[in-house]
């Protein structure tokens, strides 16, 4: 009994030191709401404590806020998941057109926290803002859009007057969403709060996940989990195919609210000057995996459920599309781009996405950035005309 009682406290103190470490030299645990702080304004920010996040709560290097010229706006395709900072299509961006530009991606910011950006990035004197728009979530009442309503700050009280907004304040549908959104299991909560459990979902857990998959999955298995297709190209997650359709879906009174009051916010944008503030439009991983086999004729291979999915993603981008074009807002988006460097990486034998993660490796990004420099150099063409 002794020497189960002594085990018991040995365990118990190595895990306690683990847990002190890692907090202490890593980021973990890594959560839905770890290393943020509360913005009443954005929703929130990221905390300056991780290592490459700047006094602003951005990704970038210290100080880059002072003398900004661009300001790249969006969620966490602009952020730069799975590459290092320098690697992220604002980083790239930079590269090409050698313009100071300034990160204000984070993971899960929507088009409310998009439109504070914005006008505050203009206001500090940036000589145009690039609204990066995901399609697969950025009009759902999830994350950010959710603190906001939360936080009813004088900033969006204001805004909700002025414009008009329809799901800002709505009769509780809206926060009725960011309840069901926030739900979590006990076994959620405890990944993200448990830095060691953090760890192992990240580190160990899913690389172990994906590589078991590779080496002794079965056909049907996989089938049953990911939606797969032909010639190298790369498979998808059924459920987040399905969520980003649902997300996406303007048939939703929800997304159609979220929808108009993105109208109202690219019309305020566009009273900001000729060319001032553009649109990228980045696409999903399915998205990309849907125009490359739209190119090789092999849409009928896929299945009528990711058709269904994406075709709604479609459907959204072209009235952002239309939207622009009526408002005389520059617009690109980055599909073909990326469908190019998909076909490359399948080509060379290379891995272009993780095999359970949306967000691209380096040459995603660099078609990313490559499309916003074409925006830029269209908008830098319509503040020339009105000079003129």
């Amino acid at each position: 009994m002794k020497n189960l009682i002594a085990l018991l406290v040995s365990v118990t103190l190595a895990l306690g030191a683990g847990e002190a470490m890692l907090r202490m030299f890593t980021p973990f645990p890594v959560g839905t709401q770890s290393h943020r702080s509360i913005d009443e304004k954005y929703g929130y920010r990221l905390d300056p404590a991780l290592g490459d996040v700047d006094e602003e709560g951005f990704r970038n290097p210290a100080g880059a806020h002072h003398g900004l010229q661009v300001a790249a706006v969006g969620d966490s395709m602009t952020y730069g998941n799975n590459v290092e900072r320098a690697n992220a299509w604002p980083a790239a961006f930079e590269a090409i057109t050698g313009e100071p530009t300034y990160n204000f991606g984070v993971g899960s910011y929507g088009i409310y926290t998009y439109h504070a950006i914005v006008l505050d990035a203009l206001a500090a004197g940036a000589k145009g803002a690039i609204v990066a728009v995901f399609p697969g979530n950025d009009f759902a009442i999830v994350f950010s859009a959710c603190d906001i309503m939360d936080a009813r700050s004088g900033f969006w009280l204001a805004e909700q007057e002025r414009l008009q907004l329809l799901a800002l304040t709505g009769p509780g549908e809206g926060h009725s969403q960011c309840t069901k959104a926030r739900s979590t299991s006990l076994k959620t909560k405890l990944f993200e709060n448990v830095a060691i459990l953090s760890a192992y979902q990240y580190v160990i857990k899913d690389r172990a996940k994906s590589l078991y998959a590779r080496l002794f999955a079965t056909r049907d298995r996989e089938r049953s989990e990911y939606y797969v297709f032909p010639d190298g190209c790369p498979s998808v997650s059924r459920r987040y195919v399905d969520e980003a359709g649902r997300m996406a879906d303007l048939n939703s009174p929800e997304i159609a609210a979220m929808f108009a009051d993105f109208e109202r916010f690219a019309a305020d944008w566009a009273k900001r000057g000729a060319g001032r503030v553009g649109l990228l439009v980045l696409p999903t991983k399915e998205r990309v995996i849907f125009e490359h086999l739209r190119r090789r004729g092999q849409l009928a291979t896929a299945d009528p459920g990711f058709i269904g999915s994406v075709e709604r993603q479609i459907a959204l981008e072209e009235k952002i599309r239309e939207i622009a074009h009526r408002l005389g807002l520059p617009y690109r988006s980055a599909v073909a781009e990326t469908a190019d460097a998909l076909q490359e990486a399948i080509l060379a034998g290379q891995r272009f996405y993780p095999d359970s993660d949306g967000h691209p490796f380096e040459s995603g990004y660099e078609a990313f950035a490559r499309t916003a420099s074409s925006l830029w150099d269209e908008m830098k063409a319509a503040t020339s005309e009105t000079r003129h």
